[in-house]
């Protein structure tokens, strides 16, 4: 019997049971796949026949604020600082790789024209600024810290989906890579 793996071995090795492995295809079959998962989202609206392009983004926002949103409440119940932030990284991650029409749609900032899309994404919002809170950010020092965060993990899964790697754990490694860096980095909003 071995030593037991520590978190970060099991990212690298791509073993993290809270990263949802997504095989790796060409970007061709991703775009079908970004395409059938928002199509899907919109069926459900076109059948109750409410169908107008402004209703269906608010919805498909909507829902992904809802599903992402669960997603990091599950993945940061019982922990706080800086492993609730990997957790919510992990989390935006995996929801990405999982949904990636909605998650497209539920990284964008709510539109601030549609007093319904920003009531949609405060809720989410409000989960992950709690998780900031609990390393002791003051408010604006939280708002640049999930910007960032949010930047990082949106950039760095676009090329994950369209990258031509044929090893999705060199992904992981590198992610887990990334998320220590930013943790790291975090002091610099000392600064701010």
């Amino acid at each position: 019997m071995g030593v037991p793996m520590t978190a970060r071995q099991r990212r690298s090795q791509g073993t993290d049971p809270d990263v949802t492995h997504v095989p790796k295809l060409p970007p061709t079959k991703w775009d079908r796949k970004i395409i059938a998962d928002l199509m899907a989202e919109m069926n459900i609206h076109l059948s109750e026949g409410e169908w107008t392009p402004a209703h269906v983004r608010t919805e498909l926002a909507k829902e992904g604020y809802r599903a992402l949103q669960h997603r990091i409440e599950v993945a940061t119940r019982g922990k706080e600082g800086r492993e609730a932030i990997r957790a919510v990284a992990v989390a935006m991650r995996s929801f990405a790789l999982g949904s990636p029409g909605l998650a497209a749609i539920a990284f964008r900032s709510p539109r601030f024209d549609s007093p319904e899309w920003l009531s949609a994404g405060k809720p989410l919002l409000d989960t992950v600024d709690r998780v900031f809170a609990t390393c002791g950010f003051e408010a604006e020092r939280r708002r640049h810290a999930i910007r960032i965060l949010r930047s990082l993990v949106r950039g760095f899964v676009l090329n994950e989906m369209t990258s031509k790697a044929p090893n999705p754990l060199d992904y992981q490694l590198s992610f887990s890579l990334a998320i220590d860096m930013y943790l790291e980095g975090l002091p610099a909003l000392d600064k701010v």
